[in-house]
């Protein structure tokens, strides 16, 4: 699926994580660490400030994706008042692929405007560097994300997320039919984008989205992926994305 066109290779995998989906993003890790050229044991830079950097879920995180590869997961500490964004900035530089880990998009988004980071992250982005996101991980590296203010879900809003990836999308909310990413595609249909598009990242599956000289691909993995957008004006199911291989 081609949707734009930038100069310099890029790989991003957004995928959907939640309960029982371990093993299904173990195979997501190991898929993306495939891609990179590394004569050493790759080193990954974990990114938890939707978890605000919790140790635990970061234990849990390592000791499930690790298996069976020699990937060195690394916390590129944020979220603490006493965190080096400088320590966290040259992790991050320096690593094979930047880890995007899960938790609350909001508050993730917010540790990185604080900190300065949001922007090295795109640069890193827009430099090459791998990205690899899970859960709220891979909201925060599409476009835009949804809030409803003091709770009141008739007034939500849009705010931006990290736009690495140019799509919007939502994580392991087929329970609820994707209801937060119907509200997101018309906020963005109302704010006047053109053919407004969320994908929802299935909780054993996502997308590996391809940046490179000949433009921007779209691809399902791990399973079909649901499509929300607007036809005639209204919020609607499209076909989902297939499996392609």
């Amino acid at each position: 699926m081609a949707l734009a066109f930038r100069s310099v290779k890029q790989s991003i995998h957004l995928t959907g994580g939640g309960p029982g989906a371990m093993l299904a993003l173990r195979r997501h890790f190991k898929s993306a660490l495939a891609g990179i050229d590394a004569k050493h044991a790759p080193v990954v830079a974990y990114v938890g400030v939707a978890s605000n950097d919790n140790a635990g879920f970061f234990a849990m995180i390592r000791a499930a994706v690790s298996v069976g590869t020699k990937a060195r997961l690394k916390m590129a500490k944020l979220a603490s008042p006493r965190a080096s964004a400088s320590d966290a900035r040259a992790l991050l530089e320096s690593c094979d692929l930047v880890f995007v880990s899960g938790g609350d998009v909001d508050h993730g988004m917010k540790i990185l405007n604080e900190k300065n980071m949001a922007k090295p992250l795109r640069t890193l982005a827009a430099q090459g560097k791998p990205m690899f996101g899970i859960s709220a991980g891979s909201i925060m590296l599409a476009r835009d994300w949804v809030r409803f203010p003091e709770g009141n879900e008739a007034k939500p809003e849009l705010f931006p997320c990290l736009g690495i990836a140019p799509l919007h999308a939502d994580a392991h909310a087929e329970a609820d039919d994707w209801g937060e990413l119907r509200v997101l595609v018309d906020l963005v249909r109302r704010r006047g984008d053109a053919e407004p598009l969320g994908f929802g990242l299935t909780r054993k599956g996502g997308v590996h989205v391809e940046i490179d000289g000949t433009g921007i691909r779209v691809n399902a993995i791990g399973t079909p992926i649901p499509r929300i957008g607007v036809r005639r004006g209204k919020v609607t199911d499209l076909a989902p994305l297939a499996l392609t291989r």
